[in-house]
């Protein structure tokens, strides 16, 4: 018996199709695992960039506290720097002191009131009784 010619021609496109998908999804593969491995070193970099702020920040705060005790001297070129260092740090203290007294008027508040509340429930007087 022969085969279909129609058949034969349906089965090569089938094939054909098949081949493509496959290769399609091997440049897929390709790309996603490329794309993959940029996430991975960004998210590195970006774990390093942290790292390299973090020991920064620790370095300015130690230079500074030397600074302010006078165990260290910086050129005038950072005198600037220092200025403003000093003008955040009393702003910071001014702040912290602000929310001191919120806190404490708030605490101040609920003592009135749970005095008040408290007065007014133990007055010391019987209650009048009910006529029925």
């Amino acid at each position: 018996m022969a085969a279909d010619p129609k058949q034969s021609e349906a089965l090569r496109q089938i094939q054909s199709a098949f081949e493509s998908a496959q290769q399609k999804m091997s440049e897929l593969r390709k790309q996603v695992e490329t794309h993959s491995a940029l996430a991975q070193a960004k998210t590195r970099s970006d774990l390093l960039q942290q790292e390299k702020d973090r020991v920064l920040r620790d370095l300015g705060e130690a230079v500074f506290k030397q600074v302010q005790k006078g165990r260290l001297e910086l050129p005038s070129s950072f005198a600037p720097l220092l200025k403003a260092m000093e003008q955040v740090q009393l702003k910071v203290e001014a702040q912290s002191r602000e929310i001191s007294d919120l806190l404490q008027e708030g605490e101040e508040a609920a003592q009135r009131l749970k005095q008040k509340n408290s007065g007014s429930a133990h007055s010391g007087v019987a209650t009048r009784t009910k006529k029925l």
